[in-house]
């Protein structure tokens, strides 16, 4: 009952309306001598999702710090965290979240890239950038009977627009963008609808049966394995790669200025010892 005491959920929980002060000072929950207030639910809410997030999940939110709050505070009576293996373990973790943030603040300062870099760097990293299996894109329309893909063969041969009928007819997942399935590899598609799809030629329609169904396919282009990948293919790649090699050359800079201002040697004949060991 103790326990039960010491944890109180205020009046005013999130979305209640029975507090009207909207200060972000006021308290929403406790545990034992802890505070929860709304400056720190919010503080806890990505500003990408401070619209979007709903009272539900700011319920959940406050349960989850009660939780936290309730072990945290049990772990603390039973001294776990003056265990020596424990406390190293919160150096390590402490050390790494403050290396983690010093070098983000550090990266922050140089995170726009522009075309003309991504351009030079596919230009200079083509062979790096090669197609290792064949690649076909085509769309289709998925029915479930024969008689539907008569019907629907029939409506294309009447000039009706391939888009239109798949978003009408197909029961596949791609009927939204008009049937369209982008580019794919053998492994990510049913055997029987990529060797239909190898035989058929660019622009021309055929109908084929696989265990999904029945299918009117289109095939709207075909890369060869060992071809090289256009700029667009692989944009998104090469920005990572930049923001990569920025964050290593940051790294390394920085390391190179804290040898200078501080201190440091390695006594090698020791770590020469300890390989005996």
């Amino acid at each position: 009952m103790r326990m039960r005491e010491k944890m109180l959920i205020v009046a005013c929980i999130i979305g209640t309306g029975a507090c009207q002060d909207q200060s972000n000072e006021v308290i929403v929950a406790t545990v034992g001598r802890e505070r929860l207030t709304l400056r720190d639910i919010e503080s806890r809410i990505p500003l990408q999702l401070a619209e979007k997030i709903t009272i539900q999940e700011k319920r959940f939110m406050v349960q989850k710090w009660i939780e936290d709050e309730l072990l945290y505070g049990e772990a603390k009576k039973q001294k776990l965290d003056v265990d020596p293996r424990v406390a190293d373990r919160i150096a390590t973790a402490t050390q790494d979240i403050l290396i983690a943030e010093l070098l983000d603040r550090e990266f922050r300062k140089n995170t726009e890239v522009f075309n003309d870099e991504i351009g030079a760097y596919y230009e200079t990293h083509r062979e790096e950038f090669i197609r290792e299996q064949p690649e076909i894109r085509a769309r289709h329309i998925l029915v479930r009977n024969r008689s539907d893909q008569k019907r629907v063969r029939k409506d294309l041969r009447n000039g009706q627009l391939f888009d239109q009928m798949a978003r009408k007819w197909s029961i596949d997942a791609s009927a939204e963008d008009g049937g369209d399935l982008g580019y794919f590899t053998e492994e990510m598609v049913d055997l029987s609808f990529w060797k239909a799809c190898v035989k058929a030629k660019p622009g021309r329609r055929l109908p084929t049966t696989t265990r999904l169904g029945y299918h009117i396919i289109e095939v709207l282009d075909k890369r060869e394995g060992g071809s090289a990948k256009d700029l667009l293919e692989v944009r998104k790649e090469i920005r990572q790669r930049i923001f990569a090699d920025r964050r290593q050359a940051r790294r390394n800079e920085l390391l190179e200025w804290l040898r200078a201002q501080t201190p440091w040697s390695i006594d090698a004949e020791v770590l020469q010892r300890t390989e005996a060991i």
